[in-house]
């Protein structure tokens, strides 16, 4: 959950959290000052970006005589920072204290700063009686304990100013002081409030500034520190070479020049913070004193409802709040909001008060009800039962009845079957979704609004005929190497976990997301269907179990175990799971569905009423094996099967597939499978090569792995001979950058290789970056010999392709939302002179039914072949397919049976 996080404004976990784009929230989380940056900010960047080809001063001589002239200290009194986060872990390490006092509460990267170190925490206590005051007493029994003093002037979160006569008297005593003045700017008199003049003369003490809060440039990340020379040289000595790059210098040096900025941000404050301060008074909060642009505030217990929940409340209605009970010294009932513009505040002001009213609606008797820690356990145990299946403890409404399949093993056939299941309720006329809360895929899919999901997700939601979303696959794990995925949460990378990382560290978090997305589509649709993954069986893994039994409870759900008997054992496989099971998860399972079954059902009646008789659940259907689905494979252990198709036919065309380690969104190649005249074949050996008419370089989770692949087993030398020859070659995404001269990674994105040379057909260089692009695009393609052509796809990459000399892009393509203006397009890919070697960025390029036979029959015409008469509308043939796997599983399965347990599941939920 985002209160889990240590700082406000993480719009990217708000995303990943509350399932909306962060443009949709008003964020009162972060202390920012909501005039954004000044204006001569912008005008600066748009005249000097050139100059980012220089290094910057490292010594940051410009800004600091900036500081040193607005302050009139000396300069070398001054060192500039990364932000304060930076110079507070400078200056204690600087400093190497033992024991240190800290306000309780205060910010919490003081505390981590210390524990850094080895040292001891001594707490200064502040009293809500005291309206979160510094009492000087109390400083000055810490002091006697610490070997150095850290204080907030003002305090974050109360935003009190400390007594600054008591500050004095602290220096005066030679009581070794570190004061963080991060907010001091908004308060009226800066200068009288603030301690840097006497701290760039005096060797005891040390006052750090941040300028992100008060000028808006948190992205830049800048600020200061003022101390004795002395203190400063010792600082320098330990701060890592280029802290501050040359936009935050340039930054820096401008918004000093604002003096009106200033003005207009004060008198603005002045007038605002009373008014919101009594808004929320008048709501029944408790709101604190404050000095600065954010306000502490806390919940009386008569809500009955905590700043965590609130702050569920508040995410889930687009509005960010900071719980404040994460600040050591403060308790559950307490959360910070900053102070922004009215129109903004008023909205606080209206979703504060509705998420109130539903606290208090909920609450037992509000404040009049006290229970024992018996009863209190009982209450908590009755709603994890109950309440859980409301996702996370959003308030109770009607939820839509679910089912689930889990299967005894992967591949068992439960994307399959989930598919088949969401298109029936479909043509039943009911409002379907599907849901699966934790996929590990390569093989992806875009969602409308450029998020990335698991394909078999984005499949289920077309067979619904409804818009994917990321609320149906919230978590995604792309395999990178062994042992590490990337974790794509709410279809936006978070980071690279191993194993056991993801496992210990992030799973308690990724709980919260599932609970959640879930919740948000059962209120949404009026039946969910809801894959799980792998066995429910994994004894290793069932404690933190998100995807099989813990999810089925949490949903209520009524659980169908599916074995695959094409694989053997299926007896055993079902029986074996069951034992393994509480005896709670065994109840949940309503029966089985044996699937891919082959031969006559007759024989499998004996085997059948064992089980029955053995387990006492019913088999609810003995699904046949259905050849040619004409659907996508959910992940890669399907291309085995694909890698042994029929022997190629007289009149077929020869494309081969590189099957590369680390192969993503092989379901581009789809189409080609469904073409009479082409055969398609997957190599991953020089044996294996043959004499292709084409060459197809797909899409990879590892670019650099993959054409060191390449050129390890010698098919890099392949391809080289095919294109001299004159065979054809298409690359896409990861396949058209390694078509390049040159893959770099300088920032160690994919890899710990650098730069890596590459096959060098094209005169191109790709850059791998932090961000990722995801979208759906659409436009035209102009290749040789053909007129312009529309193409729509989608794009998932992390790097960006330069072009080292003149080349030819093909395709101009536009964001698929995008307004169809001259602007919006943008060129893409790179084709050859003679037409026959062709990269893309776009994913499901082949999809295109006339681009692709326009392929096809070039390479007929270069074996001498007339084009191909037939055609193949394949988005056609998938919409029929649906129905055809549908009609068949319908036929196979006790559907009513599965109604009849989906509603009864229902009313009983609604009962309890």
């Amino acid at each position: 959950m985002l209160e889990r996080y240590g700082h406000g404004g993480d719009l990217t976990t708000a995303e990943a959290v509350f399932g909306k784009p962060s443009g949709q929230f008003v964020d009162f989380s972060s202390n920012m000052n909501p005039f954004g940056p000044p204006e001569r900010v912008g005008r600066l960047l748009a005249e000097r970006w050139r100059e980012l080809a220089r290094y910057p001063d490292p010594a940051v001589r410009g800004l600091r005589r900036a500081i040193a002239d607005k302050y009139r200290i000396p300069e070398e009194s001054v060192l500039v920072g990364n932000g304060a986060a930076e110079l507070i872990d400078l200056s204690i390490r600087a400093w190497s204290p033992r024991s240190v006092g800290l306000a309780r509460p205060s910010f919490s990267e003081y505390e981590e700063a210390v524990l850094k170190i080895g040292g001891r925490i001594v707490d200064i206590p502040l009293s809500e009686e005291d309206g979160f005051s510094l009492r000087e007493e109390s400083v000055r029994m810490a002091a006697a304990q610490a070997d150095l003093l850290m204080l907030g002037h003002p305090n974050n979160p109360t935003g009190r100013l400390a007594d600054r006569d008591m500050l004095l008297r602290l220096v005066g005593d030679r009581i070794p002081l570190i004061v963080d003045e991060a907010f001091v700017d908004f308060v009226p008199d800066e200068e009288s409030a603030s301690l840097i003049r006497l701290a760039a003369e005096t060797e005891r003490l040390c006052v750090i500034r941040s300028m992100t809060k008060f000028y808006a440039i948190p992205g830049i990340r800048l600020g200061f520190v003022v101390a004795h020379p002395n203190e400063i040289r010792k600082m320098a000595a330990l701060q890592v070479p280029w802290s501050v790059n040359a936009i935050a210098q340039w930054v820096g040096e401008a918004v000093f020049a604002e003096r009106e900025y200033a003005e207009r941000t004060r008198s603005w404050l002045a007038a605002e913070r009373p008014w919101l301060a009594e808004k929320l008074r008048e709501l029944g909060l408790s709101v604190y004193h404050s000095d600065v642009n954010f306000l502490l505030v806390s919940i009386p217990d008569c809500f009955g409802i905590d700043a965590k929940r609130l702050q569920r409340l508040m995410g889930e209605s687009g509005v960010l709040i900071r719980d404040a009970s994460l600040f050591p010294g403060l308790g559950s009932a307490y959360f910070r909001v900053a102070i922004r513009f009215r129109e903004d505040n008023a909205i606080l002001v209206d979703r504060l008060g509705q998420a109130l009213d539903d606290g208090r609606e909920g609450a037992l008797s509000a404040a009049c009800i006290q229970q024992s820690p018996a009863e209190e356990t009982a209450a908590g145990e009755a709603a994890t039962t109950a309440g859980e299946a409301a996702a996370g403890g959003w308030p109770q409404e009607p939820m839509a009845p679910t089912i689930m399949f889990q299967g005894t093993s992967s591949d068992a056939g439960k994307s399959i079957l989930t598919t088949a299941l969401c298109r029936i309720l479909l043509q039943d006329g009911r409002k379907v979704a599907p849901f699966k809360s934790q996929n590990m895929s390569l093989n992806s899919y875009v969602t409308p609004d450029g998020k990335e999901i698991g394909r078999a997700q984005g499949m289920q939601a077309d067979a619904c005929r409804i818009p994917a979303t990321t609320d149906m696959n919230p978590i995604l794990l792309k395999p990178k190497k062994d042992m590490v995925s990337q974790v794509v949460v709410h279809g936006k990378p978070l980071r690279d976990y191993d194993a056991r990382t993801y496992r210990e560290k992030y799973l308690g978090e990724a709980e919260h997301i599932v609970k959640e997305a879930l919740g948000r589509l059962r209120s949404r649709y009026e039946v969910v269907v809801i894959e799980g993954a792998g066995s429910p069986a994994e004894v290793n893994l069932k404690d933190r179990d998100i995807v099989n039994m813990r999810l089925a409870g949490w949903a209520d759900a009524p659980v169908l175990l599916i074995a695959d008997i094409d694989r053997g054992g299926v007896f055993a496989s079902l029986v074996g799971t069951l034992d393994i099971l509480t005896p709670e998860e065994r109840d949940r399972v309503k029966g089985f569905v044996i699937n891919k079954f082959r031969g006559d059902v007759t024989l499998l009646k004996p085997g059948l009423d064992w089980l029955e008789n053995r387990t006492g659940k019913p088999v609810l259907g003995v699904i046949p094996y259905l050849p040619d689905l004409g659907l996508e494979d959910e992940d890669s252990a399907s291309l085995d099967a694909k890698r042994a198709t029929a022997v190629k036919r007289k009149g077929q065309v020869d494309i081969a597939v590189l099957r590369l380690p680390r192969l993503s969104n092989f379901t581009d190649f789809d189409p080609l499978f469904e073409e009479p005249d082409v055969h398609v074949r997957y190599v991953s050996t020089v044996s294996e090569w043959g004499d292709p008419d084409a060459v197809v370089i797909p899409g990879s989770k590892n670019t650099v792995d993959d054409l060191k692949f390449l050129r390890a087993t010698a098919l890099e030398t392949c391809i080289r001979r095919h294109v001299e020859g004159g065979g054809r070659l298409l690359g896409i995404c990861a396949g058209y950058q390694m078509m390049g001269k040159r893959l770099l990674d300088p920032e160690r994105i994919e890899s710990d290789t650098e730069e890596l040379p590459g096959i060098g057909l094209f005169p191109a260089e790709t850059t791998f970056t932090p961000d990722k692009r995801t979208e759906r695009v659409a436009g035209t393609v102009e290749l040789p010999g053909k007129g312009k052509l529309d193409v729509d796809g989608y794009e998932i990459h992390m790097g960006r392709t330069a072009f080292l000399g003149p080349i030819r892009q093909p395709f101009s393509i536009r964001v698929h939302d995008a307004p169809d203006s001259e602007d919006s397009y943008h060129p893409d890919g790179a084709v050859s002179a003679d037409g026959k070697v062709w990269g893309t960025y776009m994913h499901g390029i082949l999809h295109n039914d006339e681009l692709r036979r326009f392929w096809i029959n070039e390479i007929r015409s270069d074996k001498g072949w007339s084009p191909f008469a037939g055609e193949l509308k394949f988005m056609s043939k998938r919409e029929a397919a649906f129905d055809r796997l549908a009609d068949h599983v319908r036929q196979h399965l006790d559907m009513e049976r599965i109604y009849a347990m989906m509603n009864r599941e229902n009313e009983r939920g609604r009962d309890e």
